[in-house]
Order: C-alpha cells, then sequence, then structure tokens
C-alpha cells in the first residue's frame, strides 16, 4: 500500500508552516523595557556629563604620580612635586571618586610628556604618562577682557 500526498494535505502542511513562521516574526519583535529609578538615571546623566569634554578642554596628556583614598596624605604627595616642579611644569591633585591623583603638567602631545618623563622618573619612579582632558592653551577666558 503506497500513501501519496493529496493537494489538501499540502495545503495543510503549507498553512502550518506559514503559520508556525507568522508566530516566530511576533517573537523576534519583542521588545526591553528597563524600568529605572530616577536617582540612577539622574547618576547616570551626571556621569555622562562629567566625562563631556568642555570647550575651554583639549585630550592631552598629564604624568600621574600618585593617589590616596585620604586627602591628606595626596597633599603631602602633591606638596613634594610642587616643590619640584611648580616652575616647570605645574602640579595639580584631582578628586576622582573615592581617590586623590596628583598629577604633574598638562601636555598637548606625547612628544611633549616623554620629554619631560626624565626628570620626573628621578623622584617619581612609579610616575606614568596618561592621556585625559586638559585645559586649553589657546582657550582664552571671557571674564579676563
Amino acid at each position: 500500500m503506497k500513501k501519496s500526498f493529496s493537494l489538501s494535505h499540502f495545503k495543510k502542511i503549507a498553512f502550518i508552516v506559514c503559520l508556525l513562521l507568522y508566530n516566530g516574526t511576533n517573537i523576534l519583535r519583542a521588545q526591553v523595557v528597563y524600568d529605572v529609578t530616577p536617582s540612577v538615571d539622574a547618576q547616570e546623566k551626571e556621569r555622562k556629563s562629567k566625562n563631556k569634554t568642555s570647550e575651554n578642554k583639549i585630550l592631552g596628556y598629564r604624568i600621574f604620580l600618585g593617589f590616596s583614598n585620604s586627602r591628606s596624605e595626596a597633599t603631602l604627595l602633591l606638596t613634594k612635586a610642587e616643590e619640584l616642579f611648580s616652575s616647570t611644569y605645574g602640579s595639580i591633585l584631582i578628586y576622582d571618586e573615592p581617590n586623590f591623583k596628583v598629577y604633574v603638567g598638562a601636555f598637548t602631545t606625547a612628544i611633549e610628556a616623554d620629554a619631560a618623563m626624565p626628570l620626573i622618573n628621578k623622584s617619581f619612579p612609579n610616575a606614568r604618562k596618561l592621556r585625559m582632558n586638559i585645559p586649553n592653551p589657546s582657550f582664552e577666558n571671557p571674564n579676563t577682557k
């Protein structure tokens, strides 16, 4: 006994396949909705705005000397850096939660920062060059006019 598919069987199978494909496309159109509390959303916006480069900043280099979560320890490091480099490169203490970080210089190019490294490494052997936002040297403060 040979079984053969008739046209009606083929139509039923085709209908079932089409129905399965249609339901599969509905599954693909699913959306994910995040339920974010306003405080988390506000913190995220603050973090993004903090990382934006303002018009009076450019991407340059600073030489990182060290950090501490204690302001007094970081200030001691800053004082030592100011004694050594205040006349040539200058130094700065930046609070980057949860640490206070000490940097020397504000170099527009990597070559300038590399040239300063041997002198700085004599006093701070663990110093390293970092790419970060620095004040734009060509920016004129409109309040000084």
